[in-house]
């Protein structure tokens, strides 16, 4: 199951992207956000850690990545499932597409309300990530 939120803006994928690529600069639009490192560079394979409020520290791995256009990191729970975090730059002619979308594949059961609302919890400061993805390349 997924959710996904997107929304236009003038700014290019060449002026986002750098937003992705260092991890660094996820503090400025990811609130939550405690801390956040990457095993090398940012590319398919590399792994990290982060941390997020109130969480304990999460091991990732980057599943895709194509400069400027989309990146996916994968978190495994143990006995529970994969989150995929999804973000994608689409250009529509003078404008950008900025989607962002939480996926949750459950590792033993098929997919419930209760699964939904789970990953709807952790989807809803999604928008706001995004807004603030644009204000901090603003």
């Amino acid at each position: 199951m997924k959710f996904s939120f997107e929304v236009e803006t003038e700014l290019t994928p060449e002026q986002i992207w750098p937003y992705y690529a260092e991890v660094n600069n996820w503090y400025k639009w990811e609130d939550d956000l405690q801390k956040i490192s990457l095993e090398g560079a940012f590319e398919t394979g590399t792994t990290g850690e982060m941390t997020l409020d109130g969480q304990p520290p999460m091991a990732f791995t980057l599943t895709s990545v194509k400069t400027n256009e989309y990146f996916t990191d994968e978190t495994t729970i143990p006995h529970a499932g994969t989150i995929s975090f999804h973000h994608e730059l689409e250009r529509l002619g003078e404008k950008t597409c900025i989607r962002h979308s939480v996926e949750f594949k459950a590792a033993h059961h098929k997919e419930n309300v209760k699964d939904s609302q789970f990953l709807l919890g952790i989807f809803s400061d999604v928008p706001a990530s995004v807004f603030a993805l644009i204000k901090a390349v603003r």
